[in-house]
């Protein structure tokens, strides 16, 4: 007697694409609490400094679900990617604009060894700034920017490795303690066309993975100065050598805004030149509407320069 032939049924598993979701889920808490992650060794340092990177997991699950197609792995590309979106999307929609800005802010750390600092200079004073910070004048690159700059601008204040040129006056230049054994920023009253606004110089110790404390108790000691500042139009700009996205960089931003964040346009990478990956030049500010921010083509310098529109409130 035949016996007919059935083939065996497909077993639907209930835990199919559960290596998407569990994966999915870790990387969405990873971004949630990135605040957490320990400093040893550098780690929160690397990871916050490039955290928008971390988006490339994204792709990984997005290919665990094509592959592994469940709703449990739906779930595990959608969690992380809204969190993502929620975090980062707002950065990358297009800057509108709104006209002439009230003033542009020009930032640039023109490093030590750059080997075209007239052209380095020449692409700034092309872009007919306002007001203009410099940090690492103490090489011979930065003294002939330094020669350039004085040439473009009728006012100008220099601290040791750092200066500010203006088109309108400027008062003394008031030192500001970030508890280093040498200066690294100033403050200056601005007497604008719009009024004065507090402008702030800063170059941030430079740090190495583990070894940040010093930049992050100079952060600290900034955000108090500012805070205390009674001043209403207050800006901020220079090299801080910390992305937004560090936790350490919250003593600033909030109370203050930064240009990128708030302009939008894109991530704004500064640093290095060639591939940047991260933004360590930033304008902040307080007592404006940043209507722009630009980051300029790469230079000889291994930062590029920074361009901010703001308007007065």
């Amino acid at each position: 007697m035949n016996q007919a032939y059935s083939s065996p049924r497909r077993r639907h598993s209930p835990a199919k694409g559960i290596t998407a979701l569990i994966f999915g889920i870790l990387y969405a808490a990873f971004l949630l609490l990135h605040d957490l992650l320990p400093t040893r060794m550098g780690i929160a340092l690397i990871l916050e400094s490039a955290l928008p990177w971390t988006g490339i997991f994204l792709a990984l699950v997005l290919l665990m679900f094509l592959i592994r197609f469940s709703w449990l792995s739906a779930i595990g590309f959608l969690v992380p990617a809204l969190v993502w979106t929620g975090m980062f999307g707002p950065a990358l929609l297009p800057n509108e604009g709104s006209g002439d800005p009230d003033l542009t802010v020009a930032t640039h750390n023109v490093g030590a060894r750059m080997p075209q600092p007239t052209a380095a200079a020449q692409n700034i004073v092309d872009r007919d700034p306002d007001i203009v910070t410099i940090q690492e004048l103490e090489s011979l690159s930065g003294k002939i920017i330094h020669k350039e700059l004085d040439s473009s601008f009728e006012h100008s204040q220099v601290v040791d490795t750092i200066g500010v040129w203006s088109k309108w006056p400027m008062s003394q230049p008031e030192e500001v303690d970030l508890g280093l054994q040498w200066p690294r920023a100033f403050a200056t009253t601005i007497s604008t066309d719009h009024g004065d606004i507090r402008f702030y110089a800063v170059h941030m110790p430079s740090v190495r993975p583990g070894h940040e404390s010093m930049r992050n108790a100079a952060l600290r000691r900034l955000a108090t100065t500012v805070e205390t500042d009674g001043a209403e139009h207050v800006v901020v700009a220079g090299d801080f050598n910390t992305a937004t996205t560090d936790n350490n960089m919250e003593t600033l931003v909030p109370p203050l805004q930064d240009t990128r964040e708030e302009a939008r346009g894109g991530f704004g990478f500064t640093w290095p030149s060639q591939f940047p990956v991260t933004r360590l030049d930033h304008v902040l500010y307080r007592g404006f509407d940043a209507t722009s921010d630009e980051v300029l083509e790469r230079g000889s310098s291994d930062h590029r320069a920074v361009l901010a529109g703001l308007d007065l409130k």
